[in-house]
């Protein structure tokens, strides 16, 4: 892996990704639309839409990579139908004709999202899909362009659950955030169990797919994320422990359904971001362990612990204020 083009390397995880590849002297550019997140990276950013495949095809023929990590994505869930993310469908058919035309590369990572099947379950098996949001179909059928390609070179599609850290934002930002202020409160007495990950974490896995044997990962599919689930209550008061902050409350289920009908009214009155819904309050109380086994078999060890995770983090966001 020594020249590699990130497309969104100006979104949260392509930031993080970006540092890292430019930490370990690999030339790296970033095709992407909107500027770096960190105006240090300016000078490795190209200009472009992944849309758009006259000029994407131009900028990685130019850049001539050995390796394309394909970040690019519209990540929201505000989309109303799957043809509201072209750029998780039509932008995945870009980037592969564009590797199809550019003999340098010579391996492609495809993310893709844990929101291609519900998480009340495990998938059986890699093509198991159970989306429950456009945003999630829109992924799956991105993947489903991948295998469908006929893309010679090794590729693999990886799949990342709920990250945080550095550079991040909702909604796990606000969830940092709402520990930070008091305002976070948990289901009493209950023990929610989460596959969260570290960016730096994450990062190190996407590199390590970069040079891994061809015979581990060819058109594989990966979760990436900590190996080890974490208890959200737990890191809820980690988390306020590093910053100092209120103690974190628990409080009956009902009144906890209560403020997220209070979330609902407000986010259907234009609030885009209340602290709490039923979306979300669902999300919360579901439990989300995936199997990472299949990844540490791939990648060995992780560079950080959740400790040092939620201090790199809290480090940063008090320097961002």
């Amino acid at each position: 892996m020594k020249r590699v083009i990130v497309t969104g390397g100006s979104g949260f995880i392509g930031t993080n990704l970006m540092q890292r590849l430019q930490g370990d002297g690999i030339e790296a550019v970033n095709y992407d639309w909107v500027a770096p997140r960190d105006p240090s990276m300016a000078k490795l950013h190209i200009l472009g839409d992944i849309l758009d495949r006259d000029s994407l095809s131009g900028a990685v023929k130019k850049f001539k990579p050995d390796v394309v990590i394909h970040l690019a994505a519209r990540c929201d869930l505000n989309g109303a139908t799957i043809d509201d993310y072209e750029a998780n469908t039509i932008g995945v058919k870009n980037v592969i004709k564009t590797i199809q035309g550019t003999p340098s590369v010579a391996r492609a990572i495809f993310a893709s999202s844990r929101y291609v099947h519900r998480n009340e379950e495990q998938p059986l098996k890699e093509d198991d899909y159970s989306p429950f949001t456009m945003y999630g179909a829109s992924k799956a059928e991105g993947e489903k362009i991948v295998r469908a390609s006929d893309l010679e070179m090794p590729w693999v599609i990886v799949r990342p659950t709920s990250i945080w850290g550095p550079w991040f934002d909702i909604p796990y930002r606000s969830f940092f955030d709402a520990v930070r202020k008091g305002w976070y409160v948990h289901p009493r007495g209950e023990e929610l169990y989460k596959s969260f990950g570290y960016v730096g974490n994450v990062v190190h896995q996407l590199c390590a797919m970069g040079v891994a044997a061809e015979h581990l990962l060819a058109r594989k599919t990966f979760y990436v994320a900590d190996y080890e689930p974490v208890e959200v209550r737990s890191m809820a008061e980690r988390i306020r422990v590093e910053f100092s902050a209120p103690a974190v409350r628990e409080v009956p289920l009902q009144v906890m359904r209560g403020i997220a009908r209070i979330g609902d009214v407000c986010q259907a009155a234009g609030w885009k971001n209340p602290p709490l819904t039923s979306f979300r309050l669902s999300n919360l109380r579901s439990q989300m362990v995936y199997d990472l086994s299949a990844t540490k078999g791939v990648v060995g060890g992780l560079p950080y612990s959740v400790e040092e995770g939620i201090e790199r983090t809290v480090g940063w966001m008090r320097c961002r204020n």
